[in-house]
């Protein structure tokens, strides 16, 4: 099993919220005022930062609930972050890559992942601080857990949505 900080790439780029790009032909970790990591940009938009420790095994990334759709979805990157500092990034295609390889050196090990049996190495680590979110029609401030990226409704007037709408 490959860890993350074998696999990790450690050039990639970081913006502020209030700089961060709507897409990316590269990575861009948009970070906060406090430099904490709050959404990753790339081609296909933005999504969440999603991290996972220096020595977790990248294959553990599929026991992970909605990562491998978040991925399949357009998500850039997943963070590598040690004791809260980001040191490096997994690309999407280098995560598919690598779980293929698991998967033809081990099918076994994968399909006891996926089924559940499994055991994680490593923390992988959510965001822990909302993300604040402003309706572009009333101007209504939010606090979700998630850049909105469906059908989310604003708290100030469920008929308008919170659609890619950010503040900092």
């Amino acid at each position: 099993m490959r860890t993350a900080a074998e696999l990790m790439a450690t050039v990639y780029r970081t913006a502020t919220m209030e700089d961060a790009p709507d897409s990316a032909p590269d990575t861009v970790i948009v970070v906060d005022g406090a430099g904490r990591h709050r959404w990753v940009v790339g081609p296909a938009g933005c999504g969440p930062a999603v991290e996972i420790g220096p020595d977790a095994p990248v294959n553990a990334l599929s026991a992970v609930p909605g990562v491998l759709e978040l991925i399949n979805d357009g998500l850039p990157a997943v963070l590598v972050v040690d004791e809260g500092r980001l040191i490096g990034l997994l690309d999407a295609p280098l995560i598919k890559t690598e779980l293929l390889r698991a998967l033809e050196e081990d099918g076994d090990a994968i399909g006891t992942v996926m089924d559940g049996d499994w055991e994680l190495y490593g923390e992988p680590v959510a965001p822990v601080e909302p993300v604040r979110v402003r309706c572009q029609v009333c101007g209504t401030v939010a606090e979700v857990d998630e850049i909105p990226v469906s059908k989310m409704l604003c708290p100030g007037e469920p008929s308008h949505l919170l659609i890619d709408s950010r503040t900092g």
